[in-house]
């Protein structure tokens, strides 16, 4: 199976970022520990506000558990308040150079 590779734009109400953040740094060792998870990684903007999940999976079915698991689950929960709009979630595919 291919690779998955995942970009996840999380954008935080004014006022909200440091809570924000405080939930989505939480949640990393969990998704790390998940069966197929090879890379999960968050980052923050120059600006504060904006989060990035940067995150490479086994397979389209380890993504597919991923969103699935309690602590995805209850961390959509806990940010909810936060933020300033839907999540953008985009699925990459490699692609392939010739040197």
């Amino acid at each position: 199976m291919a690779l998955t590779y995942v970009s996840a734009t999380i954008m935080a109400k004014d006022g909200c970022e440091a809570a924000l953040e405080a939930e989505l740094k939480r949640i990393v060792p969990a998704v790390r520990a998940e069966d197929g998870c090879i890379r999960y990684d968050l980052h923050r903007s120059e600006y504060a506000n904006v989060f990035l999940f940067y995150e490479v999976w086994e397979s389209p079915a380890h993504l597919a558990a991923h969103g699935k698991t309690p602590h995805m689950v209850a961390m959509g929960k806990a940010t909810a308040d936060f933020l300033a709009g839907p999540s953008e979630v985009n699925m990459w595919e490699a692609v392939d150079v010739i040197k």
